[in-house]
């Protein structure tokens, strides 16, 4: 009579083998978990030092062409480069401090002193007698709402949670302002040494391709993060003119709305409609129909994506929209506001890893057949 398959010594041996791997992978899974505060710990110093890490990175990709522009310019030593540079970024910074901050602060002063309480009139009146199921239900809606601890146990959770984070936030930010400037001036006055040092990791057989890949990552992901800030003042400072010229009140506020929201590629401006359209609808602060931001929103984005994206960013890194949307879901899970604003970067980072590997396939597959043709040939 023939053994069953599953009983010969072959299977048994894997069968073995697997059931001893998924043994020891749940014993470490338990010792990780028995080290649960260490771990976290251990992620909260990592992010830490990432932060300032990769914002250095990303700043000296927009900012490195203008030093090696004005070093060809004749501007030289590189420290004297990098100090016309961090001038050129302060008058910038300051700039912006000057002009444009109390501008922002005013007519946000000014919406929480006069629309505001317009608004919260509006839904506790207007809104109540147009409600869809009609004001008696509204008000048992209300009443249930009010007369329960929802709101008061939101409320507590929200301060609780905000006197907890805001100690970290501030501990964090407050690194990254003071450490950002120096990370970013000793990475622009050794940027080839640094580059090459962190070459240098890599195994000797690996070298010629990891050097190839970082310029390649620095060449490409540069140029993407280049042209999302560019377009993201493009976008922002058009939205601005346009929000005036229709007559919207915070045509200022809502047009950097756009702008920042434009971090978010293909959906920041629709994304910042939605707070424009409400204001617009409640308070009818400009002298049509709210259907006209919406109508002034879509021409921002047919103009965003016709005229600016080809024109700023060019064909060198063509991101889909389902791969945008994916990215920031899960790296926003994984790292809360700041996975959401870098998604884009780290998508094009992978787009680029994913593009260069296929390269090298397709240049191996091409050499094995050059090799097979010759000796076929022979």
């Amino acid at each position: 009579m023939k053994q069953p398959a599953f009983l010969n010594d072959q299977f048994l041996n894997r069968a073995l083998k697997v059931l001893g791997v998924l043994i020891m992978a749940a014993v470490l899974l338990y010792l990780v978990t028995l080290f649960d505060g260490f771990w976290r710990s251990l992620g909260r110093a990592i992010r830490t030092v990432l932060v300032p890490v990769a914002l250095a990175w990303l700043i000296s990709l927009i900012v490195f062409p203008i030093v090696r522009y004005l070093e060809k310019k004749g501007i030289r030593p590189r420290a004297l480069t990098v100090t016309v540079v961090y001038i050129m970024m302060g008058l910038f910074i300051a700039g912006l401090l000057i002009f444009l901050v109390p501008l922002f602060s005013n007519q946000l002063r000014q919406f929480f002193a006069s629309d505001y309480p317009n608004i919260m009139t509006y839904f506790s009146t207007q809104f109540r007698d147009e409600f869809v199921l009609g004001p008696e239900i509204y008000d048992f809606l209300a009443n249930a709402i009010a007369s329960s601890n929802v709101i008061n146990n939101v409320i507590e959770n929200f301060f609780g949670s905000l006197t907890r984070l805001i100690p970290s936030t501030f501990y964090a930010i407050a690194m990254v302002v003071a450490i950002l400037p120096i990370l970013l001036l000793f990475y622009l006055l050794d940027y080839e040494k640094v580059n090459r040092a962190i070459g240098s990791l890599i195994p000797k057989r690996y070298t010629k391709t990891g050097l190839e890949l970082s310029n390649h990552l620095n060449v490409t992901v540069g140029s993407y993060i280049r042209g999302q800030f560019f377009l993201m003042l493009a976008i922002g400072t058009v939205a601005t003119m346009v929000y005036k010229l229709i007559g919207l009140e915070y045509y200022f506020v809502f047009g950097m709305l756009v702008g920042i929201a434009n971090i978010i590629p293909y959906f920041g401006a629709l994304i910042a409609m939605i707070p424009v359209v409400i204001y617009a609808f409640i308070t009818q602060d400009v002298t049509t129909s709210p259907l006209l931001i919406v109508a002034v929103n879509i021409v921002l984005q047919f103009i965003e994506g016709s005229v600016f994206q080809p024109v700023i960013m060019g064909k060198q890194l063509e991101l889909h929209p389902i791969i945008i949307v994916i990215s920031i879901l899960f790296f926003g899970s994984l790292f809360g506001v700041l996975g959401i604003i870098f998604a884009s970067p780290i998508a094009a980072t992978i787009r680029v890893l994913y593009s260069f590997y296929k390269q090298k396939q397709r240049e191996k597959s091409e050499e094995i057949s050059m090799v097979e043709s010759g000796e076929s040939s022979a």
